[in-house]
């Protein structure tokens, strides 16, 4: 071969080196910028939060005033003070004139509103006589049966709960010191019932309980609630 064309193979040979290396860089780079642009996409900062609307606060519930007027009147005869006439074989604790107070001041549940009734009041523990075996169903339905026919109306069945007696506790702390028979009927969630017997010119209010034991009432006697106003 001679010199010139040993020459010219070289400069091809070389030429043809370097359109493959400029290839390959390019297929490199091409491949590199999908990979960078997937890296890019991991590692960008993730979108952020879409910020929550805080919950509303729960509203306490509206207090709903009492309306004695939702109450018929009665006219059916009471009888003796404190004119609850208990089963038979059951008895009032002490005797009258110690349990009566000629004024106090102590609430009432009337399933939407704790109620202070001043007035003349009577408290009593009530419990089994001599020869009798207690007996709390008997002696609640006996009850009930007394005060329905002296056209007692029941407002509830059970006392209220933990936060009305929170809401309450100074005043009613002092009361159940005082009407400390009755004490276990104004604590909250309890089976304490509440009568209303509502007269032309009064109001006579009732709270019975009683557990596996014995029983204990509280009677008052006082003015008619005002009405709540109309709006």
């Amino acid at each position: 071969m001679s010199m010139k064309t040993a020459a010219l193979a070289l400069a091809v040979g070389l030429s043809l080196m370097a359109c493959k290396k400029q290839d390959d860089a390019a297929a490199t780079a091409a491949n590199a910028r999908p990979a960078a642009a997937s890296e890019a996409a991991d590692t960008a900062a993730p979108p952020a939060a879409t910020a929550q609307t805080p919950a509303a606060a729960t509203a306490a519930p509206a207090v709903t005033s009492f309306d004695i007027n939702t109450i018929a009147v009665s006219d059916k005869p009471l009888g003796e003070w404190p004119y609850l006439v208990l089963p038979a074989g059951y008895q009032f604790s002490g005797n009258l004139a110690e349990k009566t107070k000629d004024l106090a001041r102590v609430p009432f549940w009337t399933g939407s509103q704790l109620l202070w009734v001043e007035g003349k009041t009577y408290e009593a523990e009530l419990r089994a006589g001599d020869g009798k075996t207690y007996s709390r169903f008997e002696l609640l339905k006996g009850i009930d049966q007394a005060l329905t026919a002296l056209g007692a109306v029941t407002l509830t069945q059970r006392s209220y709960d933990e936060t009305v007696y929170e809401a309450n506790k100074p005043e009613l702390a002092p009361f159940r010191s005082e009407f400390d028979d009755i004490d276990d009927a104004y604590w909250y969630d309890k089976d304490a019932r509440t009568y209303l017997i509502r007269r032309a010119d009064k109001a006579i209010w009732v709270v019975v309980y009683a557990d596996n034991y014995n029983g204990a009432v509280l009677v008052a006697e006082g003015p008619l609630p005002e009405a709540p106003a109309k709006l």
